[in-house]
């Protein structure tokens, strides 16, 4: 006795195409989400001086503090200028707020920082002078 061949139903086919196509995109997916998340392990999140650059063309003094935290968490030290205008800024924000709640003494040691900072910076000033009438600080 011979069996007979039966001829596949064409929705079966289309099914077995379409779970073959799902399990390809998978197998893509899988393989480009592997790539990128070695590739996010590689890369250090340090701020460059372009990028600070850039942040303080916008005004954006909070991501220059961030940036320099970054920094110093990766050990990268090649920034001095702008992680001593960074630490201005901070000290400005935090004098500010002493010294409007009136604690004296730690207002002072701001105001220290902020001018150890400004002599750190070089010809990046003109971004503390921009922070300080931003923050009503006053500058040194």
């Amino acid at each position: 006795m011979k069996r007979e061949k039966k001829e596949k139903d064409p929705v079966i086919l289309l099914l077995d195409g379409i779970i073959l196509l799902l399990f390809f995109v998978l197998l893509v997916t899988a393989g480009t989400a592997a790539f990128y998340r070695k590739m996010a392990d590689k890369r250090s999140f340090t701020q460059d001086p372009g990028m600070i650059s850039f942040e303080l063309q916008k005004g954006d003094y909070a991501g220059l503090i961030e940036g320099k935290y970054f920094n110093e968490f990766n050990n990268e030290t090649e920034s001095v200028s702008y992680h001593a205008l960074a630490d201005y800024v901070e000290a400005a924000f935090l004098y500010r707020i002493y010294d409007t709640k009136g604690d004296a003494e730690r207002a002072d040691a701001q105001r220290l920082l902020m001018e150890e900072s400004r002599a750190a910076m070089g010809e990046l000033s003109i971004f503390a002078d921009r922070a300080d009438e931003m923050l009503g600080t006053g500058g040194t």
